[in-house]
């Protein structure tokens, strides 16, 4: 009964480790895509810049993408642009550009920030991860667990900050959401939220797993209770 515990606890953590790994690749696909925020102009938006109505925009955390037209009733003119975002444009270009302000620029450099700090975390957390799969001692599970809450940390912070983003443009910058968008979330932002889940799960089952084993019987078991035990460096 007890070898069957230790095997099942190891199918668990393998279990988890191959879900985050999945994560790790959807994180990747999220940060990278530009389907975070998407919104529609109602009539459309004229830009005297460009002598052409903005129709649409769909943002990431990277770049922006446009689609404007010079003629709104013939769909065939219809342009897509896409750039990446200035993250740090000069005191002029704040001063002129309607669609952003200190405060937006911190808000983004922080949503960017943490997203590469999530991801440098999760291949982190997948090493600790293999080597407790092959020593599983409990202080290694302990570790890969507060490893594991602190990259859905970070992932939160990445989407929340994201909504801030969203809502700070809505509220104070028309020049980057105009009154008149509809807008939502795409699925680059779900995706994030779904990583969110999956490493919050796996950080509590291998923080559940990580009870520390007493050798109160001989085989597998035992083998395993040594793993916790200290170990002493002789000379």
């Amino acid at each position: 009964m007890a070898g069957a515990n230790v095997v099942f606890e190891k199918k668990m953590l393998m279990g988890c480790t191959g879900v985050t790994l999945f994560g790790c690749l959807l994180e990747i696909i999220a940060v990278s895509t530009d389907s975070w925020l998407h919104f529609h102009i109602v009539g459309g938006l004229y830009q005297n810049k460009t002598n052409t109505f903005l129709l649409r925009v769909q943002s990431g955390l990277w770049r922006v993408c446009r689609t404007t037209t010079p003629n709104q009733s013939d769909s065939s003119l219809e342009k897509t642009d896409c750039e990446v975002h200035n993250f740090f444009p000069t005191r002029q270009e704040i001063m002129y550009d309607e669609s952003i302000d200190n405060q937006i620029l911190d808000y983004m450099r922080t949503g960017c920030a943490f997203s590469i700090i999530g991801l440098c975390l999760m291949a982190l957390v997948h090493l600790f991860a293999f080597y407790t799969i092959r020593r599983p001692r409990y202080i290694i599970k302990r570790l890969t667990a507060l490893l594991h809450i602190m990259t859905a940390a970070c992932v939160i912070v990445t989407n929340e900050v994201f909504i801030r983003t969203t809502e700070y443009a809505t509220d104070n910058l028309p020049g980057r959401i105009p009154k008149t968008a509809i807008h939502w979330y795409g699925y680059s932002f779900v995706i994030s939220w779904i990583v969110f889940v999956l490493y919050v799960v796996a950080g509590l089952i291998f923080l559940f797993l990580s009870h520390k084993r007493k050798p109160d019987i001989s085989g597998m078991e035992n083998t395993m209770a040594e793993e916790d035990e200290p170990m002493q460096l002789k000379r």
